[in-house]
């Protein structure tokens, strides 16, 4: 019975994304850590013209890294800063300096796979990122 009863906590406790996954072995924090690549953000395609990688580390730092061509120039630019849980873990809030200036953002989480993060902004921007 003891054994039932913390599998069904567990079903329970993973599923609280709306895109899933409904079971994984692996903790939230573990499937969010590593590398990712922002394929799409809204209905624009991000790969086509940037590349775009967010880098979640385990001990709570952030970065994001960008590049881009144009005029056969490559451009590219970083912004580190943290990142941490929100709303019971269904939101994911960053924190990044430029420069002099520190923004936050939060994201509403839909889908983490250890493959898949899909966000949505406060705009109601969907993000697709795939882990690279």
């Amino acid at each position: 019975m003891a054994v039932t009863l913390v599998v069904v906590l567990n079903f329970a406790s993973c599923s609280k994304y709306e895109d899933g996954p409904s079971f994984s072995l692996r903790s939230k924090k573990a499937r969010l850590t590593g590398e990712w690549e922002i394929v799409k953000v809204g209905t624009q395609t991000v790969g086509d013209t940037y590349e775009i990688v967010w880098d979640f580390s385990k001990d709570g730092s952030w970065s994001h890294s960008a590049s881009y061509t144009s005029g056969g120039q490559t451009y590219s630019y970083t912004y580190n800063g943290d990142w941490e849980w929100a709303a019971d873990k269904e939101d994911l809030k960053v924190t990044y300096t430029d420069g002099s200036n520190t923004s936050t953002q939060q994201f509403k989480i839909t889908r983490l796979t250890n493959k898949e993060l899909w966000l949505e902004d406060s705009s109601s921007d969907k993000w697709e990122l795939e882990a690279k």
